[in-house]
């Protein structure tokens, strides 16, 4: 970590009045129950909302627990988040930013509480109170009180109006280690999953689905699926044939005998190269305008030096190893009881209450944490929900039914969500000197609030600001300045994937930084850093991560016959900034590896710093994947991947050996972390590879012309532990 403070910029950080009561719950067993308002999605947002509860408690860190917020259904209640308008729900690295001051004053509140109870206790005035790992001792006497002592006297208190929280000189567990709370249970198989909860007579259920998008049953034999044990129903529903039984593996194999006849008379018949081809049309037409600023017409038919290039990301799928699932129960009351991770709940709610024709008060949540989402289970179309109370309709029942995805189901049926796909056209301008003085920028992609309920406040003027974040908002001082839009529709639907547009538009944008620091004869990073302001917090990620890398040293060579690049890169996400130094290998027959990545981000306050630097690691690590194996296409109408033996990800063997995280220090307040660091790896991969072979790599999966393609992905699962990847010539 350097010294130096990062630049001063304002963080807008929500003000809360103290509610401590919504939040915390002490314990008559010395425990304090903490309740969050985020679904924990492996990203730590347990541990760090604990972490802020804990610390202006000075509570120790054992006696923490934490349980989910009960489903809010409308905007107003405590559970909202401020960064999403006020309804319930988790993303975008919101949890921490929206949620900072609500935790902290309801810890200082209840600090103030505790050392009231305590004082009448014991006879003596607040003041004369200390509190330290959960003990409350008396400075004038030996006496002192646990938490647990006065668990009923402290929750009957009057919760105060106002409240003092701690100067960050007295942090205890802020910006230091704390304990991942979520880690023991998960570690021993204790958290309780979808597929874990088993109710008295409840039905599992999977729906055998077309592979065509528009496609319908026509008709099916469910003979030799009623006959497998386990089936008890076969049933036809708007989304296919409904299967269901006892258990997921009987219904899962029994529709693997279904026998079904689908009309194709009003299926979709598109594919990847026409969609692509509808793209480049649009390319040749001005689109709706989200930044024009300068004469960039004018600017670039005078440019000494005029750049040209295309860049095209493919639709990704999400692949959590989990895949979606929920249970639903209608009760002879009309009212709805879920049963899963409902990362916005109330979009949810609303929709299932929507459809059955209820108040959105009707319809409770039963939240569990989930295997990972990385935004598939925050799609605007509750799709799953959907789903699951279609399936309860069709079946007729009053029991709760368990709705299961197959991994094909997630990836290859027209119920799948997916990241949409972009093409960029950028034209860059220099003058003689080699500064850029124009830059026209092009993007056509799907809209993914376009429709939703997120329309109102995401889409303005036209522009969707999920499709341009990370270039509308690029921190480059570029005198004329243009960026348009198209935003097709198509009937594929579309939702976030971990970083969203900042991983397109990041990939399209600092590609071609670096192309025209080449056609300037400058060094990148020099280039980069003479075209930013220095209030900009990118300068300093930037500046960081090059000091970190030894940018100003020469490359080490590699093996004989190889060739070495480093590549550098700087990209601003969901209010967060990071920047990366990738170096690369690339070998005679072109195949190449990932030798290091240098990575920095700027988050502002750290709440926990091990958290951090984890999702630092793993969202890099996630978007190497997307950026060298990952893609869905399309054939015929439908997706042409169904396994994660189609869709690639990063395994311990294509792994980097390196990865370095270093934060910019900062006391503002904190922005979030799980998803900033992912948008600058691929240009940083891609920008390196030009430097070791001259060649620039304009799509996404990133390859070399001619490079083989990818090995060793069937390997024997023990070389995808870390001893195994050490023990083979794959690393």
């Amino acid at each position: 970590m350097n010294t130096e403070q990062a630049p001063s910029q304002d963080t807008f950080i929500f003000p809360a009045e103290p509610n401590p009561l919504a939040f915390i719950t002490i314990n008559a067993d010395n425990t304090v129950t903490v309740v969050s308002k985020h679904l924990e999605m492996g990203q730590g947002i347990y541990t760090g909302l604990a972490t802020l509860v804990a610390d202006e408690l000075d509570a120790a860190f054992d006696q923490i627990r934490v349980v989910t917020a009960p489903g809010q259904p409308t905007p107003q209640g405590p559970y909202g988040n401020a960064l999403f308008g006020g309804i319930q729900g988790s993303g975008g690295q919101t949890g921490i930013h929206s949620s900072y001051m609500i935790y902290r004053t309801a810890g200082a509140a209840m600090r103030q509480m505790l050392l009231a109870a305590a004082a009448k206790k014991l006879g003596t005035a607040p003041a004369d109170l200390r509190i330290k790992a959960g003990v409350i001792a008396d400075s004038q006497s030996a006496k002192s009180l646990t938490f647990g002592d006065i668990a009923a006297e402290a929750m009957g208190e009057t919760v105060p109006k106002e409240v003092k929280i701690k100067d960050p000189e007295e942090f205890t567990y802020i910006g230091k280690h704390f304990p991942r709370l979520d880690a023991y249970d998960k570690i021993h198989g204790k958290t309780q999953f979808v597929q874990d909860i088993k109710l008295p007579g409840m039905i599992t259920a999977v729906i055998k689905r077309p592979t065509r998008f528009g496609s319908t049953v026509k008709s099916f034999d469910a003979a030799e699926t009623l006959a497998f044990p386990g089936v008890r129903q076969v049933v036809e529903c708007p989304f296919g044939v409904i299967v269901a039984g006892d258990n997921f593996w009987s219904v899962y194999e029994g529709a693997e005998k279904l026998q079904v006849e689908w009309d194709y008379s009003n299926a979709y018949d598109f594919s990847s190269d026409s969609i692509r081809a509808s793209f480049r049309e649009l390319l040749k037409q001005p689109g709706t305008k989200a930044i024009d600023y300068g004469d960039v017409d004018t600017a670039l038919a005078g440019s000494a030096k005029k750049l040209t290039y295309e860049f095209e990301v493919p639709y990704s799928a999400h692949m959590p190893f989990e895949t979606m699932n929920s249970i639903m129960q209608i009760h002879g009351d009309g009212t709805v009881e879920m049963w899963g991770p409902s990362q916005i709940f109330t979009i949810d709610g609303n929709t299932v209450a929507g459809m059955m024709g209820i108040s959105p008060d009707k319809v409770k949540l039963n939240m569990t944490q989930c295997g990972g989402s990385f935004g598939r289970r925050s799609g605007p179309h509750a799709l799953c929900w959907v789903e699951n109370l279609a399936v309860i309709k069709a079946l007729g029942t009053d029991k709760p039914v368990k709705l299961m995805y197959s991994r094909e189901d997630d990836v290859s049926s027209p119920g799948t969500v997916l990241r949409p796909g972009f093409i960029h056209q950028i034209d860059a301008g220099l003058d003689q000197d080699g500064r850029l003085i124009a830059w026209a920028h092009r993007a056509v992609g799907q809209s993914i609030c376009k429709g939703t309920a997120f329309e109102s406040s995401v889409i303005h003027d036209g522009i969707d600001f999920m499709s341009v974040e990370g270039s509308v908002d690029q921190p480059y001082d570029i005198p004329s300045h243009r960026l348009d839009l198209h935003s097709p529709e198509l009937p594929i639907t579309v939702s976030w994937l971990r970083t969203s547009g900042t991983f397109h538009n990041g990939f399209a944008h600092e590609s071609m930084i670096d192309e025209c620091a080449e056609a300037a004869g400058q060094d990148p990073f020099e280039y980069r850093m003479a075209m930013m302001t220095d209030d900009k917090r990118e300068k300093e990620c930037l500046r960081l991560a090059a000091e970190k890398a030894e940018w100003s040293k020469p490359l080490a060579p590699g093996e004989p016959g190889t060739r070495r690049g480093r590549g550098i890169a700087v990209v601003p996400a969901h209010r967060s900034y990071a920047a990366c130094v990738a170096e690369v290998t690339v070998f005679p027959d072109n195949d190449w590896r990932i030798d290091r990545l240098v990575c920095v981000m700027d988050c502002r306050m750290v709440i926990n710093p091990d958290n951090v630097i984890a999702q630092m690691e793993g969202a890099a690590l996630f978007t190497l994947g997307m950026a060298r194996y990952s893609r869905i296409t399309f054939s015929n109408g439908g997706v042409d991947q169904r396994f994660y033996s189609d869709v690639h990800i990063t395994r311990m063997h294509t792994s980097p050996k390196v990865v370095e995280c270093y934060i910019v220090p900062s006391t503002q307040g904190p922005s979030g972390s799980s998803e900033t660091m992912g948008a600058c790896i691929a240009p940083a991969m891609g920008n390196a590879l030009k430097m070791a072979t001259g060649e620039r790599v304009t799509k996404v999966p990133m390859m070399l012309t001619g490079e083989p393609a990818e090995e060793h992905w069937d390997v024997p699962a023990i070389l995808n532990t870390f001893e195994g990847a050490l023990q083979t010539e794959l690393v």
